[in-house]
Formats: C-alpha cells, structure tokens, sequence
C-alpha cells in the first residue's frame, strides 16, 4: 500500500521543520509530542516519522538520533505549509528610511543589499537596473588636469557611469565643447545600441582636425556605453557564509568562488523572469550551490527591470526572509520609480 501524506504527517513534518531551522539539531518524538500538547502518543508520532523517511522527506544522521529534513522536505514546506508572515510596521518603516536616502539607482540597490544582509544573515545580490531599450539620457565630461578628463554617461533609468580618460594633447574648452554637444545631439534619446564603432568614426570625422584631440574621449564614450548596457551584480554579507555554522570552511569557499563569477550570476538571476522563487541547491545543477537555497525575485517599475536575491544555507528560516525580500523589492520599485522621473 503506497504510503499517502496526511493533514497529520503535514503538521509534524512542518513542526519538525520549523524545529530544526530554529536550532539545527535533530527532532525527537519527544519534542514533537510536546508540540502537539500530547494530544498524540510518541509511538504514534515515531510511527509517522517512520513513514516520513520511507516517502523521502526525513532522513536519520544517527541511529538512536532525532529526525532532519531533506531538500524534498523543503520544497513541500515552501510550497505548500509554510504560513506567510509579514514585516511589523516598525521594520517596514525602518526599510522606507534607509532605502529612500539613495540619490541614484546604484546607492538604492547597494543599500538594499546591505539591508538583506545584515537582516537575514545570508548574502544578497542585486542586479543593477536594465532597461527593455536603455537609453542615453545626458553625456558631460569634466577636466581633471591639462591631459586628464572624465567622461560620465547617465541612461534613461538614472544609472551614471564615469570613464576617466587620458588626451595626448591637452584639450580647449571649445573642443570639449564641441565633442560633447555632438555626443548629446547624435545619442541623447537613442539606445546604447546605436553607440557602435561606425557612429564613433563618424563622428571623428565630423569633428575634422580636432578629431586627433578627441579620438580617445569618444573611445571612452564608447566603452561606457557597451558597459551600461550590461548588467552589473551588487553584493553584501558574503563574509555572512564564511560564519555560518552550516558551511564547512571548504564548502563555504567553494560557494564563494562561485559568486565571484559575475557572468554565472547575471545569467543565473536572468533566468527568473518574473515573481519570487525559491531554488534549492539540489535544484540549481550548479555543484557549488549544493546545501544552499537561493531567494530571487525581480522589480520592474516602469520598462526597467532587474533581479534581487538571497543566497544562503538550506536551513533558512524562509518565512521570514521571503517577507523581507518580498517588501525590499516593494520599496525598491517605488523609489526607484520616483528617481527615474526626476
């Protein structure tokens, strides 16, 4: 006869989850007995344990030891018996003023980061802002020395980008003048897209004999461009790994290794398109992610979009990292939206 999950295995199973994320030993009859208010007898309560284990959800490090939950045991509590909970008004109010001292968009996904981090011991990672059809929104430069100026780019989302650029000869203010007013009249509301190497040229072209002073500010102009037109990955609380009773030293160095590679990251954070999702190590195909889960969810106000997310040990309390992430990207889309408008 298969075995079948009951509202009772439900309710031990959850019991036992909550149990062990609380303290990470195993869970007695005993403990779960008393949970129950005694209303089930301990041999009743080993029985189902029992048929837990059979049916995949529990496993038993030692012999005479308590019961822990597997990766399959997870998922149904994520799924299915996890009771959603909510940020007091105090913690939402707390968010709201840090998030909304952020001037630009990249202050605004740092300090969300930093909150994430320090609130649910895990490491957060963000994705900067990226539009369907980023655009370019204003280019200046500013003299630095004689030789040296820097060149900033900002896009249609409010992100800034900066390119300090060395001349071989230096430049008048009227040639500065004159390379930026063509950057802005030929780009200013046109998609990173259309900054190729042609354009580039033909520009130098149009800038005649001051082409040679020119050249490598346009470079720059150039690179800034292919640049923001990817997306980069803010991260915090990493050391949070390394001090987690749940990473051996070795499996904590390897998972950090893996998130130093921003490309897997960007790709990984990517392939979430839409609404919050939990992915449990066993889940992602990604060997350095074994016994952790991730949290990611997208903010999109307006035509701009990018990812927020948890990494962190299997035994996470979700609850309460799913409320904090959930509200975190409430307010990000809301500030965000208020500084592109500006």
């Amino acid at each position: 006869m298969a075995l079948v999950m009951t509202p009772r295995k439900e309710q031990i199973l959850t019991a036992l989850i909550e149990e062990y994320i609380r303290t990470g030993e195993p869970v007695g009859s005993k403990w779960l007995m008393d949970k129950m208010g005694n209303t089930v007898s301990s041999a009743t309560i080993r029985n189902e344990m029992a048929e837990l284990t059979v049916m995949g959800y529990l496993d038993q490090p030692h012999t005479s030891a308590g019961r822990v939950p597997t990766p399959q045991a997870f998922r149904l509590y994520i799924d299915k018996l996890m009771k959603k909970r909510r940020l007091s008004e105090a913690a939402r109010r707390e968010i709201d003023d840090r998030l909304e001292r952020a001037t630009d968009p990249d202050m605004l996904m740092e300090e969300a980061s930093q909150i994430l981090a320090e609130d649910t011991g895990c490491a957060a990672v963000t994705t900067t802002p990226q539009e369907q059809q980023m655009m370019v929104r204003r280019v200046e430069v500013m003299i630095v020395s004689p030789h040296v100026v820097a060149m900033m780019l900002m896009t249609g989302s409010g992100v800034l980008r900066s390119r300090v650029c060395r001349l071989p000869l230096a430049p008048t203010t009227e040639q500065l003048t004159t390379a930026v007013g063509l950057l802005n009249r030929c780009f200013v509301g046109r998609p990173l897209q259309a900054v190729t190497l042609p354009a580039i040229q033909n520009l130098l072209l149009q800038l005649g004999e001051d082409a040679l002073v020119c050249a490598p500010l346009l470079t720059a102009f150039h690179e800034l461009a292919q640049t923001c037109a990817e997306a980069e990955v803010r991260m915090k609380g990493q050391l949070n790994l390394l001090r987690n009773p749940d990473y051996h030293p070795e499996i904590a160095r390897s998972l950090l290794g893996f998130l130093t590679e921003q490309n897997q990251l960007v790709r990984m954070l990517a392939g979430h398109d839409g609404g919050l999702r939990v992915v449990l190590g066993n889940e992602s195909l990604q060997p350095e992610l074994m016994g952790s889960s991730i949290i990611v969810t997208r903010y999109a106000p307006h035509n701009i979009s990018g990812s927020i997310g948890l990494i962190g040990p299997l035994r996470m309390d979700y609850a309460t990292a799913i409320a904090e992430l959930e509200y975190i990207t409430q307010s990000v889309e809301r500030i965000l939206a208020q500084l592109i408008e500006e």
